[in-house]
């Protein structure tokens, strides 16, 4: 093989690799508020409008909306809004109508206790350059919402919050922690078949267990975590929260290491 040949296929190569660093990258927001913005309401939707390259999955949960970018350039929010947050623990008759785009949107998981009411979809557009996509997605409260127990309360934030506090009370100030957006649940009644377990006196079936994971960091020390909380469905509140360090630490000097 000539030199020159050899050097054309070293550019090709490096020319290749900004495209596949596009890929894994993810975006987060809020989105708008539709006028008559109004949480008290039965019914509910948003209308998700998004760019993507390539692949995507969108996720919405509440009125947070994550666009992962799978492959392709990065993928960019074009004005999402909602007419209320989508509850917590109240969702219902679930649906979504594609408005716009090119290739077809794929529903990957409706939102359900079991996974946060976290609703999931996907997107592929493998035709090159990009296209806008536009799609409402719909929800019925599955009982009145001004009757029903705490619609918007966010289980997970309330755990992870008591967790911070846990974690900043032993470490001082300026010690944090970055929680991951997504966590598991698990009835406390249940064991790992999914069977009830006799708990004694009713309880555990209102009792639900929280787990996810984040990183703890101070200034002098970082280190990944695990958490877990036991959660009263019934009154919707944190009854207790713990953390267990994992993995290795990462230190920036020998002082004050994390508890």
């Amino acid at each position: 093989m000539s030199k020159t040949s050899k050097n054309l296929i070293l550019l090709a190569a490096t020319l290749a690799v900004p495209v596949l660093c596009f890929g894994q990258t993810e975006l987060q927001l809020r989105a708008r508020q539709l006028p008559g913005w109004d949480p008290s309401q039965r019914e509910g939707s948003c209308e998700i409008r998004v760019w993507v390259d390539d692949r995507a999955e969108v996720r919405l949960r509440g009125d947070k909306i994550w666009v992962t970018t799978l492959a392709g350039a990065k993928g960019r929010d074009q004005g999402s809004e909602c007419s209320q947050p989508m509850p917590f623990n109240a969702v219902g008759d679930f649906q979504v109508r594609q408005l716009s785009g090119r290739t077809h949107i794929g529903m990957v998981q409706n939102p359900s206790r079991g996974n946060n009411y976290t609703a999931m979809l996907t997107v592929e557009d493998r035709q090159g350059g990009g296209d806008n996509y536009a799609f409402e997605v719909t929800w019925r409260a599955e009982a009145n919402i001004t009757n029903a127990p705490a619609p918007f309360f966010d289980d997970v934030r309330a755990c992870q919050e008591i967790v911070r506090q846990r974690f900043t009370a032993q470490n001082g100030r300026g010690s944090y922690v970055d929680f991951e957006t997504f966590a598991d649940r698990q009835n406390v009644a249940q064991d790992r078949g999914g069977n009830y377990r006799n708990q004694g006196r009713g309880r555990g079936q209102d009792q639900e267990r929280i787990q996810g994971r984040g990183s703890a960091k101070t200034y002098s020390e970082s280190r990944n975590l695990t958490y877990s909380c036991i959660m009263d469905t019934n009154r919707n509140m944190v009854q207790s929260g713990d953390y267990q360090y994992v993995g290795e630490s990462l230190r920036v000097n020998q002082r004050n290491p994390l508890k």
